[in-house]
């Protein structure tokens, strides 16, 4: 079997073509790691920086029906921050993928919170939609839905 030259030319696009797709795989998993910390901060302005302020943008928290718009969102964020004492998340079993200018995230949320001084931990499936907006990735969609029980992660999987 002959063996095919690759030419110089088309090795260095495709070194540069995986560095960038590196690089905007990192700041996509950036922009996600501030959703999660403005999370764990109940903070309204650091939500408000992360989400994408459009009508286009889409929420689905446990439990509730569909929010349409960043109005709603925001508006959703507030009152659970309102009510909440104490919100951690571990994520774990990270899937993410780029295509252009939309990415995808899927992760586990392992949830321990204090809610009117109630304390409840849950285990949710969540999905993340970020668009490049500006140059910057920004959340365009949250859907996260609670899960049955199940087997427990592997340290060596937990991010935060």
């Amino acid at each position: 079997m002959a063996r095919r030259n690759i030419p110089a030319a088309e090795t260095a696009t495709a070194r540069r073509e995986a560095d960038r797709r590196r690089l905007e795989e990192a700041r996509v998993r950036e922009a996600n790691r501030r959703f999660y910390q403005a999370l764990e901060n109940l903070s309204l302005d650091d939500m408000e920086a992360v989400w994408l302020p459009s009508p286009a943008a889409r929420c689905v928290h446990p439990g509730w029906p569909p929010l349409e718009g960043w109005t709603e969102i925001r508006e959703s964020w507030q009152r659970i921050f309102a009510h909440t004492h104490l919100l951690e998340i571990a994520i774990a079993r990270v899937r993410l993928h780029v295509a252009g200018p939309v990415a995808w995230l899927t992760c586990l949320e392992e949830v321990h919170s204090q809610v009117e001084g109630r304390t409840d931990s849950a285990q949710v499936y969540a999905t993340n939609v970020f668009v490049l907006a500006e140059g910057e990735w920004r959340l365009a969609l949250h859907h996260a839905s609670h899960l049955p029980e199940l087997p427990p992660v592997d340290e060596s999987e937990r991010i935060q």
